[in-house]
């Protein structure tokens, strides 16, 4: 008998689905300064910079999240997928700073 499943088991359970693609404000990221975004109601994160952007994630809206020297680089003009790390706290917030100053560059964000 011929097997018509798609996917084995541990296939299928790997896949991302997500319910929902919501479209955030983009953030004026021209003078460098840190930015955040709620995102604890998110699974996951598209993220598309004009500048190339540090990023981290943390329970605090403050500023001051952003440790130039050890957290990770987004390239500019790179769309990019990441998942919300859970377990940080109640309330998740994305936290960018662009990597240098510009006239009128942006951030956009898309929840999933």
């Amino acid at each position: 008998m011929a097997n018509l499943q798609k996917f084995r088991t541990h296939e299928g359970i790997n896949i991302d689905t997500a319910a929902e693609w919501n479209v955030q404000s983009r953030l004026d990221i021209s003078s460098a300064a840190e930015r955040s975004s709620d995102v604890s109601s998110s699974g996951q994160v598209g993220i598309y910079s004009d500048l190339e952007i540090y990023f981290t994630f943390d329970s605090d809206s403050g500023t001051s999240s952003i440790s130039t020297t050890t957290d990770l680089l987004i390239p500019k003009e790179t769309l990019t997928f990441i998942k919300v790390p859970q377990g940080i706290g109640e309330t998740i917030y994305l936290h960018i700073k662009a990597t240098s100053s510009a006239s009128t560059k942006y951030c956009r964000l898309v929840t999933l």
